[in-house]
């Protein structure tokens, strides 16, 4: 049979077909088995990288585990208008530094030969270190390398207050150490936050800072605040560390009421008044009195006693100080009063003469505050509404302050125990000042004082009235 030329090419086209279909069956088994292939190698890399990533954020869980616990036992250190600070991580130990700066400028009017001179001052320059250990010991350490101080064989005056107290309780803590004797309130309260640069006459015949122990606190939600202690002792307006002259001490009583301080009346918030003295037996060398200007306004015989023109006065005994005392703050207002006694067993010696005799030396203030711009007055530092920046507008606080105060000497005292020509037996002193307050750290002061004199009519200082211009700079942080 012979073939056509059409039927040969069918059988071409099919073998061709079949060959094709063979060659793509054959191409499609070998892709399978390759993307197969690539599948398993694709879920084996896609199972490391799990396997990797899982041990990654393990690692990543045991690194933050390490830095928490090693947090956990790093200090933590601040700085802010506090001060500098630093406490450790289980807040069991802390310790800030602080400080104060007040640069003083003194003029005097109607300047005498003698009296003194018109000054810029360095008047307070005090580093500051406190801090709590085990939570429950308080610290406190204030040096001063201001203008004046001296070291005596009684008081190392660089060291101002150095102290530890135990805070067991809101109602009830122990300080020992050297503090404030808690008798004058102006005394009590802090050297920034007074009204005007220099305190008044209570607290020139109160004592000043002594060492001791001290049962103090604050209980019925700080209704009450008492203070019960034993000091080493003190003359009038005097701070010590060390007893040179006796081995007597001073019993010294504080109790001040705040009935009101949880009401919601705002009249009665601020009423505040209470009392405060002392008692003890005190020998040895007595103080000067001060003025606002910080001149010497009186002064007890001084001799060496050994001849009868060569009088030397000195403690001999019984002392006690009483003084009342009250405050009332409301809204910008704030009145500070306090009227102080201090009676004192003197001894004169002039050679084989001896003669004893007592002091009752009286001392008292009224001074009252207004904040023109609207703060809360208050014992303590106050922060202004607005503190003062050039770029939003802020002024800052200002407070108005004025003061009346005296002194009274006692007159039996003249002329065997003290000299009248050179002491007076009364001051008296009246103030007004100007305090612009930037923000809570700067102050700027201003205030001119005029204290009237009876006797001292041959001492430069107190020959006329001192008239005292007094300002002052004062950073605290």
């Amino acid at each position: 049979m012979r073939l056509t030329q059409p039927y040969l090419m069918s059988v071409s086209y099919r073998r061709a077909a079949s060959i094709l279909a063979g060659t793509l069956t054959s191409l499609a088994v070998i892709a399978a088995d390759d993307t197969e292939a690539e599948l398993r190698q694709l879920r084996e890399q896609l199972s490391a990288l799990d396997q990797k990533i899982r041990v990654l954020e393990r690692q990543r869980e045991v690194d933050q585990e390490v830095a928490a616990e090693k947090a956990k036992a790093q200090p933590v250190t601040t700085i802010d208008e506090h001060g500098f600070a630093i406490r450790s991580a289980d807040t069991n130990f802390t310790m800030r530094i602080h400080g104060v700066f007040q640069g003083d400028a003194r003029f005097y009017f109607d300047h005498v030969s003698g009296a003194a001179n018109d000054t810029f001052l360095a008047r307070r320059i005090r580093p500051i270190f406190d801090g709590t250990v085990y939570r429950l010991f308080d610290y406190h350490l204030m040096l001063d390398f201001g203008s004046g101080l001296t070291s005596t064989a009684a008081n190392v005056g660089f060291v101002q207050d150095a102290y530890v107290t135990a805070n067991i309780d809101p109602a009830f803590q122990i300080r020992v150490g050297k503090d404030k004797v808690p008798v004058s309130l102006e005394r009590l309260q802090s050297d920034i936050d007074l009204g005007l640069p220099e305190r008044g006459f209570p607290s020139t015949i109160a004592p000043n800072r002594d060492v001791g122990v001290q049962f103090r606190g604050e209980p019925w939600s700080g209704k009450l605040e008492y203070q019960l202690g034993v000091f080493n002792g003190l003359s009038d307006g005097g701070s010590g560390d060390f007893e040179t002259t006796d081995s007597g001490k001073d019993a010294v009583a504080r109790v001040f009421f705040h009935p009101f301080r949880t009401s919601h009346s705002q009249w009665l918030n601020g009423i505040g008044f209470g009392v405060a003295g002392s008692y003890g037996d005190q020998r040895g060398a007595l103080r000067s009195y001060v003025s606002t200007g910080q001149q010497n306004i009186f002064g007890y015989l001084n001799g060496s006693g050994s001849t009868a023109t060569s009088p030397l006065v000195t403690a001999d005994g019984e002392h006690w100080r009483i003084e009342p005392q009250a405050w009332y703050y409301w809204g910008p207002l704030g009145i500070l009063g306090e009227y102080i006694i201090s009676d004192q067993k003197l001894q004169r010696t002039a050679g084989s003469s001896v003669l004893q005799t007592r002091a009752d030396n009286r001392g008292w203030q009224v001074q009252g505050s207004w904040f023109l711009t609207g703060e809360d007055n208050s014992f303590r530092t106050v922060s202004p509404l607005h503190p003062f920046t050039l770029s939003e507008g802020g002024w800052g606080a200002f407070q108005a302050v004025a003061r009346i105060n005296q002194l009274t000497v006692d007159d039996q005292l003249f002329p065997l125990f003290a000299n009248h020509d050179l002491s007076v037996s009364k001051a008296t002193e009246w103030s007004v000042g100007l305090n612009w307050y930037l923000n809570r750290l700067v102050r700027l002061s201003a205030d001119y004082s005029q204290t009237h004199y009876n006797g001292g009519a041959k001492s430069p200082a107190t020959a006329q009235d001192e008239k005292a211009f007094i300002s002052r700079v004062q950073l605290s942080f």
